[in-house]
């Protein structure tokens, strides 16, 4: 087909030879016109009169089809809507729904976990008696997402618990993004303060953490702990500063408590399926939280501790210092962790130092440790999570599926920790020293099975057991030992 150009130049062409000729045979003399027979002449010019309107009627119908063919174009762009606005997806299952240009996007949230334990008492002090039975140790459902792409926020309320945790706010807060690395959160969460601390509940490889972390998050950490943190991370670091108040669901007192929380993590080896990283942390309670009203109302506080199971609806503390008047309270610990491939460890040890108040008797100090180790028996590794220094779960690489051949993921863990809460506790049959404390030293071994059938479900299983020495006031001994079997059943997006 010819173009639109070399029709219409040809057209030109035509009609300019046409004028030329024609002007020729006007120019023309009679005798000249009486040398050529007439009916040649009128011949030539006919033909090319008709060579003219062929190729004009060609350039007619060219403009006529591009016509036609951007008419059709522009129909077909007018009948296709435009774009959404927002964009929905459900990676890993999890429903997202996003704008278009990235301002905003909100994310749906959910944990559950449903546990249930055997306790089996071969010991324990008189009055105590453990409640085997099953629990919904979270039930947690919410929100999070970005607002103008440089703001974050989460919202997540907790519709389970134990014994006296009901249902609460597990976080509520709003982040800034827009410093490059670093970071800043104010509201209710949980206060990065550990390895084990900074895990997700939903990421845990046994039913609760080591009881000496649990511990150190619960003074100035854990779920809904109202403060502001200021953080940053590379690839390779995490560091942040904290001032915490109180969790959402503390009883109302006359005065909070505050306190300044710190942490930092450094991966000090980064390879193909290999990491290694080292941290620490501390928090320092500055202000006990006032039992009375009035300037000059007294200060105390209570460590205590379950073992590592909260099935029992009666949150039994095996291992308790009592009320101790104190000022403030420096808790400081330090941990590693790492993984070879499929092979996973981390270990660390936290003390806990009390300025005693008004009082000439020397400050009571305590410590604790753990270890824990797992081997993933199907070949998957572990990931570090640089955004906030921790651990996750492995993702199966053959999900369970009894169409398609896959067995997910199977792991084998095994972890032990102690945590002395006696200071100068003194020797059995005997009253407790002036200065003395019988908390309590609660060691606890734990071997567990987990079983991922996909990145959303997954399932464990534990046999725990506790061994507890501690004395009352009297030098009685008010020890325990404990053994229980538990399954947890969880579900997360």
């Amino acid at each position: 087909m010819y173009s639109t150009k070399t029709l219409t130049a040809a057209l030109l062409a035509g009609v300019s030879l046409w004028a030329t000729f024609g002007a020729a045979e006007a120019g023309k003399k009679p005798s000249d016109a009486t040398s050529a027979p007439p009916s040649a002449t009128d011949a030539r010019i006919q033909a090319l009169q008709d060579q003219i309107q062929s190729l004009s009627d060609q350039v007619t119908d060219l403009k006529r089809s591009t016509s036609d063919q951007y008419s059709d174009v522009h129909d077909q762009q007018a009948a296709q809507p435009p774009p959404p606005d927002v964009k929905v997806s459900l990676k890993n299952g999890r429903p997202t729904f996003a704008t278009t240009n990235g301002d905003f996007s909100l994310s749906i949230r959910s944990l559950i976990q449903f546990d249930s334990a055997y306790y089996s008492q071969g010991k324990a002090p008189a009055g105590t008696d453990f409640s085997s039975g099953t629990n919904f140790r979270r039930a947690r459902l919410g929100i999070e997402g970005t607002v103008y792409k440089d703001w974050s926020y989460q919202f997540i309320y907790d519709f389970g618990g134990s014994g006296s945790e009901g249902s609460t706010i597990s976080s509520a807060y709003i982040q800034y993004n827009g410093l490059g690395p670093v970071h800043w959160k104010i509201g209710a969460y949980p206060i990065p303060e550990s390895f084990d601390d900074t895990t997700s509940a939903s990421d845990l490889i046994f039913l609760e953490r080591a009881q000496p972390t649990d511990l150190a998050r619960s003074i100035a950490g854990s779920d809904g702990r109202e403060g502001t943190t200021l953080f940053a991370y590379d690839d390779n670091y995490f560091v942040a500063l904290s001032y915490a108040g109180d969790a959402v669901q503390d009883s109302a007192v006359f005065d909070e408590q505050q306190a300044f929380v710190g942490r930092f993590a450094y991966r000090l080896l980064k390879a193909d399926g290999v990491n290694f990283a080292v941290g620490g942390d501390t928090t320092y309670v500055f202000k006990l939280p006032d039992s009375a009203a009035g300037a000059n109302s007294p200060n105390t506080l209570r460590l205590r501790e379950r073992p590592e199971l909260n099935i029992d609806d009666n949150s039994i503390r095996l291992i308790d210092t009592n009320t101790i008047g104190a000022d403030n309270l420096l808790e400081w610990g330090l941990e590693a962790t790492g993984n070879w491939h499929s092979l996973y460890a981390q270990g660390g040890y936290f003390e806990f130092d009390v300025g005693r108040r008004a009082s000439v008797l020397p400050d009571p100090s305590f410590n604790g440790w753990y270890l824990q180790g797992s081997w993933i028996l199907t070949g998957e590794a572990k990931p570090y999570n640089p955004a906030n220094g921790s651990y996750g779960l492995p993702t199966p690489t053959t999900p369970f599926s009894l169409t398609n051949p896959g067995f997910g993921a199977w792991e084998i863990a095994a972890r032990y920790s102690d945590l002395d809460l006696n200071y100068n506790a003194g020797l059995l049959h005997t009253a407790t020293p002036a200065d003395g404390i019988r908390g309590g030293d609660e060691r606890i071994w734990t071997v567990g099975l987990n079983w991922y059938p996909n990145s959303v479900i997954r399932f464990v299983l534990d046999y725990q057991h506790t061994d507890v020495s501690r004395l009352n006031g009297t030098g009685g001994d008010i020890g325990a030992k404990l053994d229980a079997v538990s399954l947890r059943t969880q579900f997360s997006l």
